[in-house]
């Protein structure tokens, strides 16, 4: 059974993950505004709990940072939910959200 609230859009910009004892360099390919589907270039290690995110927005010079929990692994994939962010990066998601609907690249 899949939960999901809101939009979802494909899409492709950097993401440094650190879980606490290492940090990993890989892509994000699915955003929505309460979790993130990465893409890490190999299987993932089960370690903590929680992942310090920085997201490497390609329309903003800033870095968001979020701290998310993984909810599944599928091969190279990881989705992670948000559970810390800050109201302004929470609108720069939802900005970039919009940028992906006027490229039609929401998925249903």
């Amino acid at each position: 059974m899949e939960r999901r609230v809101g939009l979802r859009g494909r899409t492709d910009f950097g993401v440094i993950a650190h879980d606490g004892i290492s940090r990993t360099r890989c892509r994000c390919i699915e955003l929505s505004p309460t979790g993130i589907i990465l893409d890490l270039g190999r299987q993932p290690e089960p370690r903590g709990w929680l992942s310090k995110l920085t997201l490497e927005l390609p329309e903003r010079s800033q870095l968001i940072v979020a701290w998310a929990r993984p909810i599944w692994t599928r091969g190279n994939h990881q989705a992670l939910r948000f559970v810390r962010m800050s109201d302004a990066d929470r609108l720069t998601l939802a900005e970039h959200l919009d940028v992906l609907s006027l490229r039609g690249a929401l998925v249903a």
